[in-house]
């Protein structure tokens, strides 16, 4: 498969305004924009909003890309956390949640250690199979196979969960 690049602005972009469109983001709507005036005294105002909808706009994206690389980096708890605060009714949806818990159970497998494996059992009972439950139909299938990881060493390459516990994979 070919190698693409990514325009993470334009990617940004489209999620923030997705996020306002369904009012996910915990500021709730944006404003909409001042109607046109041509008073002189208005073009101040209108430089102001839109000087406000630029900082609105970075500090979302900042947001975003802090969320994104706490993914990335296998850090699923921060995640949650950013998500949680800045916004809450992302995680309402159950698709979205079941993902995060099920990439933050094979982020626990992967440390390897006794203590980290305790955590993703515990992990499994209280936040994983709950949310395999609700989240969509293939989500238990999802949820059975990905229990495999318990079985197979993570260097096994013959697991069926090769993919899913490689550090090169992340959801």
């Amino acid at each position: 498969m070919e190698s693409m690049t990514v325009n993470w602005d334009a990617l940004d972009s489209l999620v923030i305004d997705y996020a306002e469109s369904e009012n996910l983001l915990s500021g709730g709507p944006s404003p909409p924009p001042p109607p046109f005036s041509s008073s002189p005294s208005c073009s101040s105002c209108s430089s102001s909003s839109s000087a406000s909808s630029l900082i609105s706009s970075y500090s979302s994206r900042l947001v975003i890309y802090r969320i994104r690389r706490a993914i990335e980096v296998g850090d699923i708890d921060g995640a949650l956390g950013l998500l949680q605060i800045h916004a809450p009714a992302v995680l309402e949806d159950h698709r979205l949640l079941f993902r995060l818990q099920k990439q933050r159970f094979i982020e626990l497998l992967r440390k390897g250690s006794p203590e980290e494996r305790d955590s993703a059992i515990k992990c499994l009972r209280t936040s994983l199979a709950p949310c395999a439950l609700h989240a969509y139909p293939e989500a238990y299938e999802e949820f059975k196979h990905v229990l495999l990881a318990f079985i197979y060493d993570k260097d096994d390459h013959s697991s069926p969960v090769v993919n899913e516990v490689s550090h090169k994979y992340v959801y």
